[in-house]
């Protein structure tokens, strides 16, 4: 038997729980998108209640039908889209709030479709002495109205039952004399709410409505100004007659926040939850790391044995496999990332930082919420950009996206040990405080303070209009639905391993075939004559395989490439060598390691020391003066200071912006502060 659809759209006001219900009606009977044409995320799933099939949708959190942030902007598309849809309004409401909440309702109500009400936050209500008469609320809307607690589930299944008793709400406010005059209702006898909505949004025009005189409504802030107060008044006898207040017990959180909203001991304790964050990332995230990669070295020396030897094998095992690992990698940072984040918002901190934080974060262009994606920039670019989707403005978003990269993450830790070591001695700098590390955290200082400066940059030159401070309502302290934040985490890392993956698996097929290939027989005659080479040095066989593995490289597309972007890289004081790995570290960023024990034939795994003495050694050829510089070293630290980081970044930017346009402009302008500072040091001190 054939199941009747219906078409469910889930909308209400930020922080009071609608996720939580779209995660109870649903279940992982869902999928995460985004927008057509925007990167704002969409969430849609499906259930099955009484013999009917529903689809229901789950918008962006609104104040308003009159969109003022990208987010509010896709809800007013969305529902002004889908009224020619059979669809219902299952629309969320604050019991604890419920004047500010019957706002966004009552303009929904105005749209004259099928509606039900799913009261929230009764506990919270509950807690400040509120009670509702819900008979009475119903009566006063037109429409059924049911407690649910999305984090507990309860009465999730009585709103399933009543779904099919969805209607049109007799709360209906809009006056089209008070909005704008009596024209509009002439002129638009049938659409004349919609009509006004188009004229005050952002999204419409901002003159008289097609057919209107001009009168005294007839600027849009004004003729909104007018009809929200309207509103308001008319929600205020529902409320009264609805609500009863008693005194109620004074909320626990107020105290806590007299310490998380407090101008010094806010930030104090900002700072140590966040070192927290960081620290769980970094450390938490090694495990399964080194798990991950023992998993694919077990598979690949299994596929060393099992497999002939030839290009397909090869192919498998440095292209597929080595672009599998490069994926996966990230994986249990971005688990943990996004788990630890979710517990700080539904516990409800989270919101404390970034109103901590907006005052301070505006004079870059950025609110309070690019706090979470500087600070995870430091484990790892990846996580931290797709943590960007919490911001609602566009241009605060690709600021932030712009900006993060400059974060030293972890995977520049091992370049910047082994330049570190060949430059600064081992010796301590004060008590117990080595001299290597006070250069390590100044090299961190140094990618803060550039993301600093290119925020304000940008706030400055970047196209649009500043939206300014945002607004967030505080929630409460609670505990965190752990069910709800499980599904969260493995949306988002699937969400990663499925779309952001795939750019780097291809691009991790490329590198390979460059590193692997030459022009011709080339390849072959640099291993014949590294093999004679190695011959008459009476070489070991291990000194023999790093020598031939370093002529074949030299050989090689990507050793071309290194050669013939040696002039372009000369002003930094480069030669081909660096020029091949700085190529090869566009994989990951610790690739510049290996990289450089192929090319200097000390091995690739494992024997630090080793390549340390022999790049000390090196002589350039022409002159016969040292290669590696104090100069060139700390040309090469300023360099992984600014560049770019991995193919990793650049997808997930991509991924993040829905088009190659922003990961472009962010790759050229790191490329090049990451030149003029690179040749300025070098210059500088030689």
């Amino acid at each position: 038997m054939n199941q009747a659809r219906r078409q469910l759209t889930l909308v209400g006001n930020p922080n009071i729980g609608k996720s939580s219900l779209f995660n109870q009606l649903t279940g992982l009977q869902q999928k995460i998108g985004n927008f057509a044409g925007v990167t704002i995320e969409k969430k849609t799933g499906r259930f099955e209640s009484e013999q009917i099939a529903y689809e229901i949708t789950d918008l962006p959190g609104s104040y308003s039908l009159v969109p003022k942030s990208p987010d509010e902007t896709v809800v007013f598309n969305e529902i002004i889209r889908g009224l020619e849809d059979d669809s219902t309004f299952v629309v969320v409401v604050d019991a604890s709030n419920l004047s500010r909440n019957l706002l966004f309702f009552s303009q929904l109500a105005d749209l004259k479709k099928p509606c039900l009400v799913a009261l929230t936050m009764a506990d919270v209500a509950e807690k400040r002495g509120i009670s509702l008469d819900i008979e009475a609320l119903e009566n006063e809307l037109g429409c059924p109205v049911v407690p649910v607690n999305g984090r507990t589930g309860e009465g999730v299944r009585h709103l399933k039952d009543k779904l099919p008793q969805a209607s049109v709400p007799s709360f209906q406010i809009f006056n089209p004399e008070t909005a704008y005059g009596n024209s509009i209702r002439e002129s638009h006898p049938e659409d004349s709410y919609i009509t006004w909505l188009k004229w005050v949004s952002d999204t419409g025009q901002q003159d008289s409505p097609t057919g209107l005189p001009k009168n005294s409504n007839s600027d849009p802030k004004l003729a909104l100004a007018k009809e929200t107060v309207h509103r308001y008044q008319v929600i205020k006898k529902v409320t009264e007659k609805v609500e009863k207040k008693s005194g109620g017990k004074e909320d626990s959180g107020y105290y806590f926040d007299r310490i998380a909203l407090h101008p010094i001991l806010g930030y104090v304790l900002m700072l140590v939850v966040l070192l927290i964050v960081f620290e769980g990332i970094f450390e938490l995230a090694s495990y399964p790391m080194e798990g991950i990669e023992n998993v694919v070295g077990s598979i690949g020396s299994f596929l060393e044995k099992i497999m002939p030897d030839g290009i397909l094998k090869r192919f498998v095992l440095e292209g597929i496999l080595a672009g599998i690992q490069g994926i996966v990698i990230f994986i249990p940072q971005i688990a943990i990332l996004f788990g630890l984040i979710g517990l700080l918002e539904q516990s409800g901190y989270m919101a404390r930082v970034m109103i901590l934080l907006d005052r301070l974060m505006g004079k870059l262009g950025l609110s309070g919420k690019a706090i979470v994606p500087l600070i995870s920039g430091v484990a790892c670019a990846v996580p931290a950009i797709l943590s960007t989707r919490s911001m609602t403005s566009q241009r605060e978003r690709l600021i932030a996206i712009f900006v993060t990269p400059l974060m030293s993450c972890s995977a520049r830790l091992p370049v910047f040990t082994l330049l570190i070591a060949l430059l600064i001695p081992t010796r301590v700098f004060w008590g117990p405080v080595p001299l290597q590390g006070l250069v390590l955290f100044c090299l961190y200082l140094i990618g803060l303070l550039g993301a600093v400066v290119t925020a304000f940059i940008l706030h400055h030159f970047l196209p649009g209009k500043q939206t300014g401070s945002f607004l967030l309502e505080i929630p409460p302290y609670q505990l965190p639905n752990w069910k709800h934040l499980g599904i969260s985490v493995y949306q988002k890392s699937m969400s990663f391993v499925l779309e952001a993956g795939k750019i780097i698996l291809a691009i991790s097929v490329i590198l390979w075939y460059l590193a692997g290939f030459g022009p011709g027989d080339s390849i072959e005659k640099a291993s014949v004559n590294a093999r004679a080479e190695a011959v008459s040095m009476k070489l070991t066989d291990t000194d023999k395989d790093h020598l031939v593995a370093s002529r074949q490289l030299e050989a090689s597309y990507a050793g071309i490439a290194g050669r013939w972007i040696e002039p372009a890289i000369k002003p930094m004081g480069f030669d081909w060598k660096i020029g091949v790995a700085l190529i090869s570290s566009f994989a990951a960023r610790e690739v510049f390691v290996g990289t450089m024990s192929i090319l200097y034939a000390s091995g690739s795994d494992g024997e630090p020391e080793l390549l340390r003495s022999k790049m000390e050694a090196a002589r350039n050829p022409s002159t016969g003066l040292p290669v590696f510089t104090p100069a060139v070293i700390t040309s090469l630290l300023v360099f992984y200071i600014f560049a770019m980081q991995c193919m990793s970044t650049l997808a997930v930017s991509y991924r993040e912006t829905g088009s190659w346009k922003w990961p472009f402009l962010q790759l050229i302008y790191m490329t090049g502060l990451s030149f003029g500072l690179s040749t300025w040091v070098y210059h500088l001190l030689s």
